[in-house]
């Protein structure tokens, strides 16, 4: 479900109704136009712009602190969803979690395991029923991910499997193939990853199917250690470079012993993010302001066994 989605979900829910666009409101007419809305694509604001919108949503809160950037950032947990190459360099089994209620009442959750040179990870998204009067309505769905990767000397080159599920208003599901790559010289990472790079449209019970975007990101970042004890990352994305949709997101974290702060701009609104580490345990919050939508929280705990 895209951006634009969710703020036609967050508009019905606060005027606690729903409208079908070119103000026809009977039951059926409705129906149609949210099926349009959500499954073919309809015009306007409320198009749906990505069939794996909701593997965009993020599932690190440090990385979203830092504007979402997600190609040369992590190598710990997350990075089943951010860099699938980063796990060529994780060391420890790990587990992390996010669970966050936002947008008017819409949920969303997910769960990674990841282990040197490889992850898995799973993900929902529900925007709890919506009613109009006539009917109801609900968006669910739900992904899967796996994700493995090998180090050739500086280079790591990993990929990904994507399974996405939708499960109301009609069933449908896909998957798609992602490659990466990520390279360390020295404190500087630059890496890469395509979206998509083999992929299976989603098919809807109807018979409808929808592709999957393909395109790339690119990333870099830089981390230093100027005192004993203190490190400071920047990271910045450019992604829609195959699609011509350019967007620049990235941020700065800056750790000092077990607590970090983080600042950074995600294409649309400022981000800020706070961590504290204790004993293998990371508690990461990140904030994103938006002047349509108001300000969201996300809290994500990494558990390092």
């Amino acid at each position: 479900m895209s951006r634009e989605t969710v703020r036609w979900l967050e508009r019905a829910r606060g005027a606690g109704r729903l409208v079908a666009p070119g103000g026809v409101r009977t039951a059926a007419a409705l129906t149609l136009a949210l099926a349009l809305v959500l499954v073919v694509s309809s015009t306007g604001t409320l198009a749906v712009g990505d069939v794996g919108a909701l593997f965009e949503l993020g599932t690190s809160a440090r990385s979203l602190g830092v504007g979402g950037a997600r190609v040369a950032f992590s190598d710990d947990v997350a990075a089943v969803s951010l860099n699938p190459a980063a796990l060529a360099w994780v060391r420890e089994l790990g587990v992390a979690s996010l669970y966050v209620e936002q947008f008017g009442g819409v949920g969303y959750g997910s769960l990674e395991l990841s282990a040197p040179y490889m992850g898995l990870g799973a993900s929902f998204l529900d925007s709890g029923w919506v009613e109009s009067g006539v009917v109801k309505f609900r968006y669910a769905s739900q992904s899967f991910s796996c994700a493995a990767a090998v180090p050739i000397g500086p280079v790591a080159i990993g990929t990904r499997w994507r399974f996405l599920r939708v499960g109301s208003p009609y069933e449908a599901h896909g998957w798609a193939f992602d490659a990466a790559t990520l390279v360390r010289i020295g404190d500087v990472r630059v890496g890469a990853i395509l979206d998509s790079a083999v992929s299976s449209p989603v098919v809807y019970q109807g018979g409808e199917t929808e592709p999957w975007r393909r395109d790339i990101a690119l990333g870099a970042s830089w981390m230093t250690e100027p005192f004993a004890d203190v490190r400071w990352t920047l990271a910045t994305d450019v992604r829609g470079v195959l699609t011509g949709a350019w967007r620049l997101v990235g941020g700065m974290e800056a750790w000092v012993g077990p607590l970090a702060a983080r600042v950074g701009w995600d294409g649309d609104g400022p981000t800020f993010g706070l961590s504290v580490r204790i004993s293998g345990v990371e508690v990461d919050w990140s904030c994103a302001a938006r002047s349509d939508l108001g300000t969201s929280h996300r809290v994500s705990v990494e558990v390092l066994f």
